[in-house]
């Protein structure tokens, strides 16, 4: 595993929104309509992702597109681990190349000589976690799958403080621990394990894919499954929660409702 500044801070963003985006896995195309829609300006709006860039989905050679915006933040999703595994190293890993392909990675075949160095070495880049400081005072985090801790602060420190191939920092690309409580929840059972996380305002996650957008306590979840045939690409408005919840290119099909999960 690349050594890489596994924590980005950002501070707030004094001339415009940020926004919010669940995993995107390829769909470009529909990112950029929706971000048209919602009226996003890259000039003074930022986009966060909660990562899984890539995948299963029409364009994915373009998440260097995108990395390489000066609007555009990431954190590291399990998809980007799957690729770093198989191709980011010296040499190919057969077994972790086959583990990619199975969930989506063959695409990756297509990509030019030119272009792959330069798409390996932005995904190496990404960060575990977010931390953004919002102009209205506001602290909010995203990371992929779940946080290691139940608050921020031990969250970040452990994360910091993990070895290169720590379990910690497996937890935050891969684990479903935390969504499977708010599963739980959603099924009208009770949930094992704490779902809030302390010591922040909110935390975005993605990985897990949802039946609707859900809010649960202080967690946003917004995998809500763009590669499904019923799937939608969601984003939040970071300052007040404002939702936007794209079924493709229909326009008259939008939600804006969070699935609220007490």
């Amino acid at each position: 595993m690349q050594s890489v500044q596994r924590i980005q801070r950002l501070s707030p963003n004094t001339r415009g929104e940020d926004y919010v985006v669940g995993d995107i896995h390829g769909h470009f195309p529909m990112l950029e309509a929706a971000l048209s829609h919602i009226g996003f300006d890259v000039h003074r709006d930022r986009l966060l992702s909660v990562g899984d860039l890539i995948d299963r989905g029409p364009e994915s050679h373009r998440a260097a597109d995108f990395l390489n915006q000066p609007w555009f933040f990431a954190v590291r999703g399990n998809h980007e681990q799957m690729m770093l595994d198989a191709v980011g190293g010296d040499a190919v890993d057969p077994a972790a190349r086959a583990l990619w392909y199975q969930n989506g990675g063959r695409w990756f075949d297509e990509v030019s000589e030119d272009e792959a160095p330069l798409l390996l070495s932005a995904v190496a880049e990404l960060p575990y976690v977010l931390a953004v400081e919002l102009a209205n005072g506001r602290q909010i985090g995203l990371v992929h799958a779940d946080v290691p801790a139940a608050s921020w602060p031990a969250t970040t420190a452990a994360i910091a403080d993990a070895a290169a191939e720590s379990s910690i920092l497996q937890h935050t690309v891969w684990s479903r621990e935390r969504a499977g409580a708010v599963q739980s929840r959603v099924d009208g059972r009770r949930p094992r394990g704490i779902i809030d996380v302390a010591g922040i305002d909110r935390v975005f996650f993605g990985h897990t894919p949802m039946p609707a957008a859900i809010a649960c306590g202080n967690t946003r979840w917004l995998d809500t499954g763009v590669f499904l045939p019923q799937g939608r690409l969601s984003i939040a408005a970071a300052s007040d929660d404002r939702l936007w919840s794209f079924a493709g290119d229909d326009d008259g099909n939008i939600k804006h409702e969070w699935r609220m999960v007490a």
